[in-house]
Order: C-alpha cells, then structure tokens, then sequence
C-alpha cells in the first residue's frame, strides 16, 4: 500500500469532512453573491441565508458519511449546537487574533491572519468534538434499536 493511501485510510474522516466543509463553504458563497449581486437582497440578509444553507448541506454530508449517525432531532441539535459554538470561538479568535496581529502587520495581513486562525482552529475543535457526541449519540440509537 502507498503512503497516500495509508495516510487517507487512516484519517479518512477527517478528510471527508474537509471536503464536505469545502462544498459548504462553495454553496454559502454562491447563494450569498447570488442574493447579493441579482436578487438585490441585502448583504446581511444574503450571508445569514447562505450561512444556513452551508450548514444545512454540511450537516446532512457529514452526520450520514464521517461521523455514520442517523438523521434525527438529536443529531440535528448536536450539529446546531456544536455550529454556534464554533461560531462563537471563531468570532472570539478574529477578534483576538487581528488585535495581536495588527500591533506588528499591515491592516490586511493582520486580517488574512485572523481569519485563517479563525477557520482553521475550529474546523479542527468541531470535528474532534461531534465525533464524540456523534460516538455517545450512536451509542444511544445502537442501544435502543
């Protein structure tokens, strides 16, 4: 077996659920420069629906495909919850981060830094954590089937 595929079997997961994360993000922008730009929806309003469309297709990709739950109320609301739990830390780490970053990089650099830390740390947060509540939750639906 090669490398690569050695290193995709063992963390498949984690590469699926980049990959649906990628697609997320292609439709929220989409419909948001959609909205925006032809359907003359304000950009509040435009991101807010494709923020929710993105989260909408991430939880049914992700839920069935890396983390094997069952859709349901229960598993909707692990995705919800741990969703604005992530946006939460990622509001608190831009924030955090372009106020470090701006005392030493130009204004744009220091943004570009704070929004790749700002993505990057809670991919990685929400991933490890909905693998466990998705491993108790399938735990849970293996117990009463």
């Amino acid at each position: 077996m090669s490398l690569i595929q050695n290193l995709y079997n063992k963390y498949h997961n984690i590469i699926q659920y980049f990959g649906f994360s990628v697609l997320s993000t292609i439709l929220d922008t989409a419909a948001v420069w959609v909205l925006f730009h032809f359907c003359s929806t304000s950009l509040g309003v435009s991101n807010t629906i494709g923020v929710i469309l993105g989260f909408i297709l991430d939880f049914f990709l992700s839920a069935k495909f890396v983390f094997q739950t069952k859709y349901g109320v229960l598993s909707f609301l692990v995705y919800l919850v741990t969703f604005l739990f992530g946006l939460a830390v990622a509001n608190f780490l831009i924030i955090q981060s372009y106020a470090l970053a701006i005392q030493w990089v130009s204004e744009g650099l220091a943004f570009l830094f704070a929004k790749g830390v700002s993505i990057v740390l809670p991919f990685f947060v929400l991933y490890f954590i909905r693998k466990k509540l998705y491993a108790c939750l399938n735990k849970r639906y293996q117990n009463h089937d």
